[in-house]
């Protein structure tokens, strides 16, 4: 073999070993990169790799918040307690469309369960941090590990952006150029209307003043309220009960409104018939409640003495408590006194008539003495008028 050839044969073996070297080189690079890929899982940059130290990685608590908006906030952005920093962001997720951060505490952090998250901003140059502040009142339970800060006690600081996008738009024709307008505006209302102003200010203080004097019944009303939606409140199975049956009952008025309505127009037939026969006796039957009127009043004046009257009414000639001592074993115990003197019988009999007193005179002219003699009616006046008398007065 010549010099030339060895040569060629030696240059031809150096090249497929550079081949060779590069090839395997690119794939190693390849399967290191998708080893890498494939044990991190999702690659969100390097600012999510979490940190081999600093607070809140010695195994302390872990506590979760749900914030509105996270804003600007990485995770291992840092977590501090009255400007201290106690913890680390972990991570940062979206559960159920809100946002949700995974704090990690130091061990021996105590928070009440009512302490307030907030995100704020660390520096002008944008990076920031969670705030969590205990509030004012705080609970006496305290945080625990796996708890979690709801919505309501989540907020945020206004961040940098914000501030200066509100001084622009002041100061780019958002609030400044417009007061001239609004004073210019202002002044119209006012100019020449004094004394509407100063009828409508009166008015309103006339109307203060009365709303002041009423105050105290206004306070009551709205404790009455209360008090009536405490009942309310405390009838719910009641008026559960009463939502709950009431549909089948208005569903049966529903299926049963022809038969309403026929009972309603039946009774419209009866009132146009009432109508019709009272209008024809309404002047007598006015008449009789007239005539009524006396005898109702006279009834009225004497309740006093129906009872003892009604006593007598059924057992006359005695009373009815008297009823069981008139009879007594086989014997009625009843006396009977019978004056049958000429001068009773005149006065029981003939009195009124044109023959009284005939028989008083016979009995006279036998010799009997008048002072002894019932008195003859015809001469004594009315006991019931004499004076001293008892009143009897006369129905209107």
């Amino acid at each position: 073999m010549s010099v030339r050839a060895l040569r060629t044969t030696v240059t031809t073996v150096t090249t497929v070993k550079r081949t060779v070297t590069r090839a395997t080189r690119r794939s190693l690079a390849l399967l290191t990169i998708a080893l890498v890929l494939t044990a991190c899982g999702s690659w969100r940059g390097i600012a999510n790799v979490p940190l081999p130290s600093g607070p809140g990685t010695g195994g302390g608590m872990t506590i979760y918040v749900q914030m509105p908006d996270t804003l600007a906030l990485n995770v291992n952005s840092r977590v501090r307690v009255a400007d201290v920093e106690v913890g680390t962001v972990r991570r940062i997720e979206l559960r159920d469309w809100t946002p949700v951060l995974t704090l990690a505490l130091e061990p021996g952090i105590e928070l009440p369960t009512n302490t307030i998250a907030r995100i704020g901003q660390t520096s002008l140059l944008g990076s920031q941090h969670v705030e969590l502040d205990p509030p004012d009142d705080p609970s006496q339970q305290m945080l625990r590990d796996g708890d979690t800060i709801p919505l309501d006690q989540a907020e945020a600081f206004p961040t940098t952006e914000r501030v200066l996008a509100s001084v622009g738009t002041i100061l780019t024709g958002g609030g400044i150029p417009n007061l001239e307008v609004i004073q210019t505006e202002v002044y119209n209302m006012l100019s020449g209307r004094a004394p509407q102003i100063r009828d409508f200010l009166t008015k309103l203080d006339t109307f203060t003043a009365e709303l002041n004097a009423q105050r105290d019944d206004l306070t009551r009303a709205i404790d009455n309220s209360n008090e009536l939606l405490t009942i309310v409140a405390n009838r719910e199975s009641t008026l559960d009960r009463v939502l709950t049956e009431f549909p089948p009952l208005i569903e049966h008025f529903a299926e049963t409104r022809d038969l309403f309505a026929d009972a309603v127009l039946a009774l419209g037939r009866v009132s146009e018939a009432t109508d019709t026969y009272l209008g024809q006796a309404s002047d007598p039957l006015h008449t009789n409640l007239q005539n009524l009127q006396r005898p109702l009043r006279e009834l009225g004046r004497a309740s006093p003495y129906l009872i003892g009257a009604l006593k007598l009414m059924l057992t006359a000639p005695f009373n009815i408590e008297n009823v069981p001592k008139v009879v007594r074993g086989d014997y009625i115990n009843v006396s009977l006194l019978l004056d049958l003197t000429l001068s009773a019988i005149d006065n029981g009999f003939l009195s009124g008539t044109g023959v009284a007193g005939m028989l008083r005179a016979l009995e006279q002219a036998w010799g009997r003495d008048p002072a002894t003699m019932v008195p003859d009616t015809r001469f004594t006046p009315n006991p019931n008028n004499v004076p001293g008398g008892p009143l009897i007065e006369r129905a209107e």
